[in-house]
Parts: C-alpha cells; structure tokens; sequence
C-alpha cells in the first residue's frame, strides 16, 4: 500500500455546496423547451456531467434534435441564472475549508471539476483558499466530462511536471457515481462523501463517509 502524495478535490458538491442552485439553473434554461427535470434524475443522472454535456445527454434522452449553437444558446441562460443567484444561494460545506487547510500540510492538493474555470477561481478566492491548490483543472481544460477519466488523467499530467506522482499514489474525494467512477477509470484511489447521492451510489468507491471529519490523514493512506 503506497502513502498517498497527491489529494484531488472535486468542485461542486464536495467543496462549494452549489449543486442545488446548479439544479435551478438547469431548469430555468429548459424553461423554454417546457420541460423539468426531477431531482431525484438529476442527482442520480445528471449532476456530474458539465454544462455541455448535461444538455446534450438530457436532450439526446428526451429525443429533441440539437445542434451545437441551440446547446449554446441554453448555457448561457443557465450560466445567467447561475452567477445572478450564486452569492446568496450557494456556500462553502461545513468541514470542507478545515479539510482543506489540515491535508495541504502533507499533501499536494489540486481539483478536478467539471465547472467552469471562473467559478472555482472566484470562490476560492472569495474564501482565500486558492493558494491551497497547485493546480485546477476545469470543464474549460477538457473535451470529454466525467465519468471519462480525462480531468484527472490531465490533472496529474500538469502535477507531473513538477513532480513524479504515480495514480495509485492520488486519492480523489467524489459526490457522484460518474465521479467516482472516473477517478477509478484514471487508476487512483477514492472516498465517495454522500453530499450529493445515497451512499449505494458510491459504492465503487474505495471509501464512503457522511462527514469531512472521517477523512483523516490515516484513512487516505490505508486506502
């Protein structure tokens, strides 16, 4: 069993409680298609996929033809009613800052998400958390979304030019299936944390835990 060097955070869901106005958002854009997504399809479907490809997936699913400007023409409506209602309507989860702050004392931190670039810059800085990161990787940095292991395979590449870091000696923390499937995809360890799905969809996780406080520097290394 390797000790564990680099610890890989998703975005939404795991550090910045903001799937639920994600979730909003999505349907205010497919307000002018009439449709509504549920929740519970949402979260157990959707949630890990990036903008593009939630539309596309959602849209392919409901059998409506789509092209590349009308996918755009939604983003936009949802990244409007997102960054309208961002600061009032999202926040940090409770533990994730501490979480954060203890691990970057003997890991390499980095995140993997399938947001947009300029969100995680702006909350990491609204929190003053940035500079715990050495690197990010966003939906803006890759051409196909979780659960294809391409986020955190480029991840470690860009880590990699610093340092030599092997996959199974990275541990990536998910709320999804998708999620947690793409880090297994890209040869790394996972702890599944139950912020955004029932734990039996994180079961291909090599950890599930309810709460920040079960990740310990202990537990990262016996996985």
């Amino acid at each position: 069993m390797k000790e564990k060097k680099l610890v890989i955070f998703d975005f939404d869901g795991v550090i910045y409680n903001s799937e639920p106005l994600h979730f909003k958002s999505f349907n205010f854009a497919l307000k002018s298609l009439e449709l509504v997504i549920t929740k519970e399809v949402y979260y157990e479907t959707y949630c890990a996929y990036d903008d593009e490809g939630f539309f596309k997936n959602f849209l392919k699913d409901n059998e409506i033809n789509h092209d590349d400007e009308f996918i755009g023409d939604l983003i936009k409506e949802k990244h409007s009613f997102f960054d309208e209602n961002f600061d009032t309507e999202t926040s940090m989860y409770h533990g994730s800052i501490g979480l954060i702050k203890e691990l970057s004392k003997g890991y390499i931190l980095g995140i993997g998400s399938g947001a947009r670039r300029e969100e995680i810059v702006r909350v990491l800085k609204r929190e003053d958390l940035l500079s715990y990161f050495e690197e990010i990787v966003s939906s803006d940095e890759t051409s196909y979304p979780k659960p294809n292991p391409e986020t955190y395979i480029l991840l470690l590449d860009r880590i990699n030019e610093t340092y030599q870091i092997n996959p199974d000696e990275c541990v990536v923390i998910e709320d999804t299936t998708k999620g947690v499937d793409a880090a297994k995809d890209a040869g790394m360890k996972c702890i599944g944390i139950t912020n955004s799905v029932d734990r039996k969809f994180l079961n291909n996780a090599d950890k599930v835990v309810d709460d920040y406080s079960e990740i310990t520097i202990e537990s990262l290394n016996n996985i």
